[in-house]
């Protein structure tokens, strides 16, 4: 029997959502009235570079002590983010300035953010 490591698992991981990209960024283009290739070969085509990142968030015992990140926009093409059932940290703010917190349509969906390239 073969047991997967974190490493194998981490990589076929990435692979899966670089391709995911993929896609997105081929909609994103037809849906612009662009040539489906237009966004990969404009941010560097089959070389176009992608990072892996994991992030635990424990529950926080006393959330109204904890700081959190500052408002910020993702300076990258697309961020794919796992929905987390325990922690749903992600917020956005509305046109009117209010903060409000991303509830993923299902527990096992990814969320996408358009970043600034785009």
């Amino acid at each position: 029997m073969h047991v997967c490591g974190c490493r194998e698992v981490s990589e076929e991981y990435g692979r899966e959502v670089t391709r995911l990209c993929e896609v997105l960024m081929k909609v994103l283009s037809a849906s612009l009235g662009l040539e489906e290739a237009r966004f990969q070969e404009a941010f560097g085509g089959a070389e176009c570079g992608a990072c892996l990142r994991a992030n635990y968030y424990p529950r926080c015992p006393q959330p109204d002590l904890t700081l959190g990140l500052s408002a910020h926009s993702d300076p990258g093409v697309l961020t794919v983010l796992l929905a987390d059932e325990h922690v749903r940290g992600l917020q956005v703010r509305r046109a009117d300035g209010e903060w409000v917190t991303v509830q993923p349509v299902r527990d096992d969906a990814f969320i996408v953010n358009v970043g600034d390239q785009i």
